[in-house]
């Protein structure tokens, strides 16, 4: 996929489907708290939860890259541990935020280049979750389509959510890949990570792993998105628990024979902000991107100030860095010089490799109501489309299939 074209993609719009049609939010919208709004299929309740990131003010019914060998998932059951010398036991983080497998000083070592799947060699990837009036694959596609067409440029990064049972990859999800698109999946809903490592979801994930594998190009995916959120721990049982099911999907997968998927570990900004993301990262061996899902609490705070404590952690560990999900809170009016500086933000550190805008309008699982979606905001869009064209953040595409 070496210089693969990053155009628009190539479908039919359905009749009478006008761009800012695809581009509006549906007035109907049951959309829940931040790690569960309607992404990519119809929008889900959410448990309620205390947390007060603006990172929870989203609502998404989340329906998501450790390589031995660049571009390769070769994830093993007899792999490292996290903590070499407690195995099982959660990795614990450092004053400084720095991820330390249970040793005050220890950080990861660092790779000596940071290099895996979909790793443009310089650059980064610019992209978005586009929320659709129409969760068909056709309304999916479209959606992506009609925010192509309001910024005046194409973006190379698309990011989609399915939840647990639902089967992937969609047919949107193929056409974006098609298309020469980077694609970042999240594998969300709320399984119970206890009845993963039990074996119980066996048959559905070799069923998932099969059907990514029949893809036959590159995808980057995540599994539980935001894993840190106190409202989910019902289902995760905290960071031991989600780290033994991040493993045993990992290790289906590798024994299904994948080797196109690119493993993304994505909890919330704001969990590095209150020191309570870091114990759930499985580890360097087991990790092929680090990620967070970053969102300013008003314009005043910088993308880079909200990120500081994640970047912190992210670059100890040498991984290529993605900015899964990012937003902020406030005042339309003043976006457009948010947004400007976090492409500056993204440009200043090297190591980072994608940034995904959440386009979305909906209610958190609290009932309050939160809006990013951009249309209707011309200074904002401007401004996207602005970082759309810059050469930084249309990287060469590589070829890893």
């Amino acid at each position: 996929m070496a210089g693969v074209s990053t155009a628009v993609i190539a479908i039919g719009v359905p009749v009478g489907f006008s761009l800012a049609a695809a581009h509006r939010q549906p007035a109907s919208a049951n959309v829940g708290d931040p790690s569960h709004v309607s992404r990519g299929t119809n929008p889900s309740s959410a448990s309620q939860s205390s947390d007060p990131s603006p990172s929870h003010h989203r609502g998404k019914s989340h329906h998501p890259s450790h390589s031995a060998s660049p571009g390769k998932s070769h994830h093993r059951k007899g792999h490292r541990p996290a903590d070499p010398k407690h195995p099982g036991k959660t990795p614990k983080s450092s004053p400084s935020g720095s991820p330390t497998g249970g040793q005050p000083t220890h950080t990861p070592d660092p790779p000596s280049t940071s290099t895996g799947l979909l790793v443009p060699s310089s650059g980064s990837y610019l992209g978005s979750y586009v929320q659709p009036t129409d969760y068909s694959s056709s309304g999916q596609v479209a959606a992506v389509q009609a925010f192509e067409h309001l910024i005046g440029s194409s973006i190379d990064l698309v990011h989609v959510y399915h939840p647990w049972t639902q089967p992937f990859p969609s047919a949107a999800d193929e056409q974006f890949v098609g298309s020469g698109k980077v694609l970042l999946l999240t594998w969300g809903g709320t399984p119970d990570t206890k009845k993963i490592v039990a074996g119980d979801y066996d048959s559905l994930i070799k069923q998932r792993a099969q059907a990514v594998k029949g893809l036959d190009r590159p995808i980057l995916m995540e599994f539980r998105h935001e894993m840190d959120r106190p409202n989910l721990q019902w289902a995760v049982h905290g960071p031991a628990a989600y780290i033994k099911a991040w493993n045993h999907i990992r290790s289906i997968f590798t024994d299904e024979g994948v080797t196109n998927v690119g493993w993304v570990w994505c909890p919330t900004g704001y969990g590095f902000q209150v020191g309570r993301a870091q114990a759930f990262y499985p580890g360097n061996d087991e990790v092929d991107w680090v990620c967070a899902d970053v969102y300013s609490f008003r314009p005043s705070q910088s993308l880079a100030e909200a990120s500081a404590p994640f970047m912190k952690f992210a670059l100890a560990t040498g991984k290529p860095i993605l900015i899964g999900e990012f937003a902020v809170n406030g005042a339309p009016a003043a976006w457009a010089k948010w947004i400007a500086g976090a492409g500056r933000f993204a440009e200043k550190y090297p190591q980072i490799k994608g940034i995904a805008y959440f386009d979305a309008n909906g209610t958190d699982s609290n009932g309050n109501p939160f809006k990013y979606w951009l249309g209707g905001h011309q200074q904002a869009i401007d401004a996207f489309g602005r970082l759309a064209k810059e050469s930084y953040f249309k990287p060469v595409v590589p070829s890893d299939a």
